[in-house]
């Protein structure tokens, strides 16, 4: 697998499991404030928010070193992150509900469970849509089309990451394993960047030139 292929494998990986811890923590936090609209507005706000702080520093991470490492270390960072979200969330989530329940109300708890639960997944997987188009662009000419293709397959993932737990995992095995299914799929594929499968270092990979007419002073 070359360094252009494992980034592309990424992408699809960081849609799959940011969506499914997602989806999966809106379950895990619905017993203690419910199934509201303002839990799916701060959910989608907090999420979106994460991923924009992402997107910026992946880039910039990226282009201080171009390493497919980065992608590695954030799919594995999120994927452990569910873990722990699926062991001790639950728990945590009850506390500030009961913390925040005389004083803050049912908003500010959901607000509190999903900074502190929700947000370091979509944080760390935003990094790798802006390094994997680093990875992949072999000219400036080609920037467009192979920033297409990472969105692409980044939003593929999302989908199998929104309609998989939702339609079969969480019915069949529950909440707190389907955090471990979708946690289990990133950490394998963080843990193929760091093997020899990966058979070139970013460095070798083809350095972004210039378009063809360019001019130099």
């Amino acid at each position: 697998m070359t360094v252009s292929h494992y980034a592309r494998f990424a992408a699809i990986l960081a849609g799959f499991v940011g969506l499914g811890i997602e989806l999966a923590a809106e379950r895990l936090l619905a017993p203690a404030f419910g199934t509201t609209l303002d839990l799916w507005s701060i959910i989608i706000g907090l999420t979106f928010t994460a991923l924009s702080l992402g997107y910026a520093l992946g880039g910039r991470f990226i282009d201080r070193n171009p390493s497919h490492r980065l992608l590695s270390y954030c799919l594995l960072g999120a994927s452990a992150w569910g873990v722990f979200v699926g062991v001790a969330g639950r728990d945590i989530a009850r506390w500030i509900q009961s913390w925040t329940f005389d004083f803050g109300g049912v908003t500010l708890g959901i607000f509190v469970s999903t900074l502190i639960l929700i947000t370091v997944p979509p944080f760390l997987l935003g990094m790798v849509t802006p390094a994997a188009i680093r990875l992949t662009v072999p000219i400036v000419g080609a920037a467009g089309s192979s920033a297409g293709t990472i969105f692409a397959l980044s939003t593929l993932g999302s989908l199998v990451g929104t309609f998989l737990p939702v339609l079969v995992l969480m019915p069949e095995i529950g909440v707190r394993l389907t955090f471990f299914v979708v946690a289990a799929v990133g950490i394998l594929g963080g843990l193929a960047g760091l093997t020899g499968l990966v058979r070139a270092p970013a460095r070798a990979a083809h350095p972004i030139a210039e378009p063809v007419g360019a001019e130099h002073n």
